[in-house]
């Protein structure tokens, strides 16, 4: 199976006062809680992020992968997918600063790639964020199925993606406007007639999102081997399927528990396809150098699956955390850590929610680091380079995704200020009084 992230380790388990319920006690025997958290939910006021990685440089490719990926989309009409003024968003965000930040000394092809497919990913995420078409599963539906077709195009019979892709179907059964697509044989027959008919994936009719998708794939899997493949076809059906529970959890006003919205989010943040994407840059060092590819019982196995999910965590917790504020100015604050943690948890206001999720974000770290050491320890030093090479990735996301930010226009607003100085220093984040 691919990295499902639906690891064991626990999100509470190292040192966080969040598993000994200490802010519930302590809101609750406050005879004055009430008012004091009416008083006190409009300031977040957090700490500033100290992690223990270098500082992320800032790929000198990053400007111009920016107007080259603009343009490709460009070239695909996505950009015309968008209300005008969300496509202007995507522009100023830079998301390919953000690969930059991170991903600082790849080759450029796979730069490039990387820029590509994240400017593609947050141009889709925006556009389900959009309230016209939050609800319009009838399109996400589309969408999605055309996906699995170009991800089992040369695996049709692949029984890992079949399975994944009943899960999607069962759910999209669960509401009628997108009952009529959902019906198992009817798309394997859709998928088995449009590889009769047409000579390539490429001759297939697709919309604007998912003709981008299909260059981008087939430029992937041109020389990776067949498992490395199977595993990001799997890491992309599991993005797509976290967002459509999420849009149908939305239809049908489903309450989300803070555990639920842990696994969930692990899924939406589309994080695992670029963890996996690992094995391209293995591949491509294969050239130079001896390296091994991770098999299958290494990647599947407890170890690795607890990184991969610390890394997800962190990261999803991170941009929830520093990206509240601006979430509040756009009434999409409900869909995060903290906000959930403020009332599950019975917390006295957001920024002890804020505070409460950056200690659990401290204790996702610990574990993460824990996880590779074990992995390692128990791995045939053959395989050290790959695991070290995976590692190195998550890590990079930390550092990276923090300066992207500060930066930021898609998470920054005008009156915040945010540090990465390492000192011990409070962010202040004051939103507008409602």
């Amino acid at each position: 199976m691919a990295p499902s992230l639906d690891s064991d380790s626990t999100v509470l388990s190292i040192r966080s006062d969040f598993r000994e319920g200490r802010f519930l006690r302590q809101s609750k025997s406050d005879p004055n809680r009430d008012d004091i958290r009416s008083s006190s939910m409009n300031d977040y006021t957090v700490s500033d992020f100290q992690h223990r990685y270098p500082k992320a440089r800032l790929n000198p490719l990053a400007a111009q992968c920016h107007d080259i990926s603009n343009g490709w989309i460009v070239s695909f009409g996505i950009d015309k997918e968008l209300d005008p003024s969300v496509w202007q968003s995507c522009m100023a965000a830079k998301f390919c600063e953000l690969m930059g930040y991170i991903y600082d000394d790849i080759e450029p092809k796979d730069f490039l790639w990387l820029c590509k497919f994240t400017t593609c990913l947050f141009a889709f995420d925006s556009k389900l964020d959009d309230g016209e078409w939050a609800d319009r599963i009838d399109w996400s539906s589309d969408v999605i199925l055309d996906m699995n077709l170009v991800l089992l195009w040369n695996d049709p019979d692949n029984e890992r993606l079949l399975k994944g892709l009943k899960f999607i179907l069962d759910t999209l059964m669960e509401i009628e406007a997108s009952r009529k697509r959902a019906q198992l044989h009817t798309i394997h027959a859709d998928l088995v007639h449009a590889r009769n008919k047409f000579k390539s994936l490429l001759d297939v009719n697709l919309g604007a999102f998912m003709s981008g998708f299909r260059e981008l794939w087939l430029e992937y899997i041109e020389d990776l081997p067949a498992e490395c493949i199977t595993r990001q076809a799997e890491a992309y059906q599991q993005y797509i399927t976290g967002c459509l529970s999420e849009q149908v959890g939305r239809i049908k006003g489903t309450k989300t528990s803070v555990a639920d919205f842990i696994s969930l989010r692990r899924l939406t943040g589309g994080l695992l396809p670029y963890l996996v994407f690992s094995d391209r840059i293995i591949e491509h060092k294969r050239r130079k150098s001896p390296i091994s590819h991770l098999p299958d019982s290494l990647l599947y196995g407890e170890d690795m699956q607890n990184m991969l999910a610390a890394c997800t965590d962190i990261i999803g917790w991170h941009n929830d955390i520093f990206g509240f504020q601006k979430e509040r100015l756009n009434n999409d604050h409900k869909n995060t850590l903290v906000y959930l943690v403020f009332h599950e948890y019975d917390c006295q206001s957001y920024t002890q929610a804020g505070e409460l999720v950056l200690e659990l974000l401290h204790d996702r770290i610990a574990e993460m680091e824990l996880a590779y050491e074990r992995l390692r320890s128990a791995a045939a030093p053959e395989f050290y380079p790959a695991i070290d090479l995976y590692m190195k990735n998550c890590r990079g996301w930390i550092p990276g995704t923090h300066q992207y930010h500060m930066i930021s226009s898609r998470y920054n607003v005008s009156n915040s200020s945010i540090s990465d100085t390492g000192n011990s220093k409070k962010v202040e984040h004051i939103t507008k009084r409602q």
